[in-house]
């Protein structure tokens, strides 16, 4: 009986700390809002947890987009030569709550209109604030 309690505990454990490694958008971003990036990739950081795209705006500077899961990405048939430092996106997420913040999240779209690429989430969410 002592055994079973203390597997109990230690799988409500391990429980409890996967659920405070993941972060919630909604803490951290404004979902009820949603901002379009337009601009060149600066820089993109293809590893887990997210993966993540800085984009260089023409008035507003560089600003960081945090993608979904590597690995969820492996499986749609994007990979890291996807999308290139250079390639010029307009990018639909929620901003930060944070107004001090050049983020976004919680991804919605990723348009690329040189050659029409185009990423897209199937969620529904408000419309667009534009970002140049």
């Amino acid at each position: 009986m002592k055994t079973i309690k203390l597997t109990v505990w230690a799988m409500l454990l391990l429980l409890a700390v996967s659920l405070g490694a993941h972060h919630s958008y909604g803490a951290l971003y404004d979902l009820r809002q949603t901002v379009i990036l337009k601009g060149k990739v600066a820089k993109v950081a293809f590893k887990e947890p997210h993966v993540i795209l800085s984009i260089e705006t023409k008035g507003s500077g560089v600003w960081d987009a945090e993608w979904t899961s590597m690995m969820g990405l492996l499986r749609r048939g994007i990979d890291a030569n996807t999308i290139r430092v250079g390639d010029i996106l307009e990018i639909e997420g929620s901003p930060a709550r944070n107004p001090d913040s050049r983020v976004v999240s919680a991804l919605r779209d990723i348009k690329r209109p040189a050659d029409g690429w185009n990423w897209k989430t199937e969620d529904v969410w408000p419309g667009p604030r534009v970002i140049e």
